[in-house]
């Protein structure tokens, strides 16, 4: 189970991502409604993509209580890491479901290695 969060879902978008190709073949991708609502922010998504990404099967997300606590328990990791809310939000998700990430963020990736999560 992997969870592909926003930045890697741009860069894709951008310069098709083999793995992450690979990854939607088997199964193995997730999404949760804050990289569906990021990505619905941004402009220029291709005809489909928003349909497709929200084919995908969903992890929980996290509450804002949830998702402060956590910061709070990892303030030095967040710290000038250069991630935001929908980051944490994001990690977060991650490590309630147990899921792997796929990034493209080097903060993200930088936050993930600290707090434990595997990345793909």
């Amino acid at each position: 189970m992997i969870l592909v969060d926003t930045n890697a879902w741009v860069q894709h978008l951008r310069s098709k991502d083999a793995r992450l190709v690979r990854f939607l073949l088997e199964h193995r991708v997730r999404t949760c409604e804050v990289v569906i609502g990021e990505l619905l922010l941004g402009s220029g998504l291709p005809a489909g993509f928003a349909s497709d990404l929200r084919a995908l099967p969903r992890l929980p997300c996290p509450s804002a209580v949830e998702t402060r606590e956590f910061i709070e328990r990892h303030g030095r990791t967040f710290r000038g890491a250069g991630a935001g809310w929908a980051d944490a939000q994001i990690v977060l998700a991650a490590v309630k479901a147990g899921a792997r990430m796929h990034t493209s963020d080097r903060a993200v990736r930088h936050i993930c290695v600290e707090v434990g999560i595997a990345l793909a």
